[in-house]
């Protein structure tokens, strides 16, 4: 039939342009749903920028108050191990000032919160820069753990052979001796004179690691608006 039913011929210029409308809108709409999803996507990508920044600030203030302690407890072991060379001639006075100098043994801690918050939450690709989430996964799973295990074999060291020696010579809160001889043990002095291997061992890992988390910070801080 070349007419519709109410008397009036088909246009299909009509129904082209009506075709075109629906087209233009549907795609309209799209493109705002689109925007709207990447905007959601950029404002939570930095959202995780803002918590990954303030996590890696955290471990930085971290490692440069561990490498003052650690400074502290290299003098204490140098300066132990020459005073044990002098036998029980040494000055009881510099030998309370270094036993004491390895009495702060903080934690070292992961603070890794937000990165594994991030990661649990299967928005990890939300970081664009791929780049960005392989040094955060070096720094977070490699570095960190690192640091953590090497104080860990420090302070083990430590409590074995340093501590019991000194709590069983040197009674702290009255300020005196108990059979000082047990400081010149040969052990002992083998213990304290192999000290700053270690310690130097701890701080060249909390060097690396730095270095990292700056690098790390600044890398944030170009993926920032």
């Amino acid at each position: 039939m070349s007419r519709l039913r109410d008397g009036r011929r088909f246009s299909w210029r009509y129904a082209l342009g009506e075709l075109v409308l629906i087209t233009m809108g549907i795609y309209l709409a799209f493109a705002v749903n689109n925007w709207s999803e990447l905007r959601k996507e950029d404002q939570l990508e930095q959202f995780y920028l803002t918590k990954l920044k303030a996590d890696v600030g955290r471990s930085i203030d971290q490692i440069h108050w561990h490498r003052v302690l650690i400074q502290t407890h290299l003098n204490g072991a140098r300066g132990l191990d020459g005073l044990l060379a002098q036998g029980n001639q040494a000055n009881r006075d510099s030998l309370k000032l270094y036993l004491n100098s390895f009495n702060i043994n903080p934690v070292f801690k992961n603070f890794d919160a937000s990165y594994q918050s991030i990661l649990l939450s299967g928005d990890y690709r939300i970081l664009k820069n791929d780049r960005l989430r392989n040094e955060l996964d070096k720094f977070f799973l490699e570095l960190m753990p690192a640091v953590i295990t090497t104080e860990g074999w420090y302070h083990q060291r430590l409590n074995q052979h340093f501590f019991p020696v000194k709590e069983s010579v040197y009674l702290a809160r009255s300020q005196s001796f108990n059979n000082i001889d047990k400081l010149f043990d040969p052990v002992f002095r083998d213990n304290v004179y192999v000290f700053p291997e270690y310690i130097d061992q701890e701080d060249r890992q909390l060097k690396i690691t730095l270095e990292a988390a700056l690098a790390l910070k600044e890398l944030i801080e170009e993926n920032q608006d």
